[in-house]
């Protein structure tokens, strides 16, 4: 039922939101108004776009052919963001900035420039994720909703929380995962104990608004046994998290943070880099016979869960996906870097004495944690997504690889 007792017990939180305490009446109503609007708007707006790119990847599957025109869908997106959504090129940044430090409205064409860009990118079948969308599309959608308002600061900042977590929480379907994710990857130190129930709130009814007025089905990751608990268990899942750490750290250190890798330094200008190695991505994937590894390849992630993976497949998603990322396709890294965690999962599990399917629920939520610097977030995306048994497991993986990661996540200064 859509009230259930998890969104009526966000509903009563909102009452503790300290700002609150002063002219409450009015302050409530104005947050409940914001609450319902954010939910609906980011709600419906979250289930076109996954109903969209569930319709895109389709077509990408029944015509292959769509791979050779990633290179140009490359040079139209790098257009747009140079000229009509210039404003937006800074993407989750320019979110980020504006969260830490509300001072100007975020640009308009945020939320429709990467939701259009992310389209062409899986069209075209670029191996990278929605994340970023889903960051920058509630993001935008929130701050267009408060500008009538007349927020100040601190509420502003808190209504693009909210947004961040309603954005979320509707497209990979983790509403509560969502709620923390917001608030960890911005690393706020004071006053998060209060805005977390009004991002609980949003990113619930968001969730729930996709899924039951526009019918938004996700996949189901659940496992078919829960996993018991033994010590030696333990000990594994903090092995699995060192990896899990050193592929994050590595991912970070060549992809993220090392500008000499980045094509735009080898080539010069941002059209020559995504054109080039989006022509070396289409040439990976043919001749490679690469398919299964193009867009999200979520099917991967399933399979890593029945059966032990190849030590290689990580290695190559790992591969092709920083090509598409430096390259400069947008979309996000979130999702291939589950899929990249699960598959070690599954590959490392077939040594320890954990079922392949925790294996890759824990390299699912490990290597996301350390990428993402979001420790708290994996932890909780376990207990939502896998099976609420696999909490210790993937609080000890989720902390071990954050750890060794080196604290400090995608979307880090």
């Amino acid at each position: 039922m859509f009230w259930d007792c998890d969104y009526l017990w966000a509903v009563s939180m909102v009452f503790w939101y300290p700002p609150m305490l002063h002219s409450m009446p009015r302050t409530v109503l104005r947050w409940v108004a914001l609450c319902a609007g954010l939910s609906l708007v980011v709600g419906a707006g979250a289930a076109g776009f996954v109903h969209t790119l569930d319709w895109v990847l389709e077509l990408f599957q029944a015509y292959p052919w769509l791979l050779f025109t990633l290179p140009a869908l490359g040079l139209a997106m790098t257009w747009l963001y140079a000229n009509p959504a210039k404003a937006a090129q800074g993407g989750v940044r320019t979110l980020l900035a504006q969260i830490r430090s509300p001072s100007e409205p975020l640009p308009y064409a945020l939320a429709p420039a990467i939701v259009g860009t992310t389209l062409l990118s899986h069209l075209g079948g670029a191996s990278v994720g929605r994340e970023g969308t889903a960051l920058q599309m509630g993001g935008g959608l929130a701050d267009l909703l408060g500008r009538p308002w007349g927020l100040g600061v601190e509420e502003r900042r808190t209504l693009l929380l909210c947004g961040v977590s309603a954005g979320f929480g509707a497209v990979f379907g983790t509403p509560f995962a969502a709620a923390v994710f917001a608030l960890e990857f911005v690393r706020l130190r004071a006053g998060w104990w209060y805005r977390l129930p009004l991002c609980l709130l949003c990113s619930l009814g968001a969730d729930q608004i996709g899924r039951r007025a526009f019918g938004v089905v996700h996949g189901d990751y659940r496992l078919i046994l829960p996993p018991s608990w033994e010590l030696t268990g333990f000990f594994w899942a903090a092995g699995l998290g060192l990896a899990f750490g050193l592929v994050a750290r590595a991912y970070l250190r060549w992809v993220t943070f090392n500008p000499d890798w980045k094509p735009l330094g080898l080539l010069g200008t941002p059209y020559r880099a995504i054109f080039a190695f989006g022509l070396l991505y289409v040439g990976l994937v043919w001749f490679g016979r690469l398919g299964d590894f193009t867009g999200l390849s979520l099917d991967l992630a399933q399979n890593a869960a029945q059966h032990p993976m190849h030590p290689l497949v990580p290695v190559v998603k790992f591969l092709l996906t920083a090509i598409c990322v430096g390259a400069g396709f947008r979309g996000g890294e979130v999702t291939p870097l589950f899929v990249i965690g699960a598959c070690l999962g599954s590959a490392l599990a077939d040594y320890t004495t954990l079922p392949v399917a925790v294996g890759a629920a824990l390299g699912f939520v490990g290597v996301f944690a350390g990428a993402g610097a979001v420790p708290l977030a994996g932890t909780v995306m376990a207990c939502e997504l896998f099976d609420p048994h696999l909490t210790p497991y993937a609080a000890i993986a989720c902390a071990v690889s954050w750890l060794v990661a080196g604290r400090r996540g995608l979307y880090s200064e």
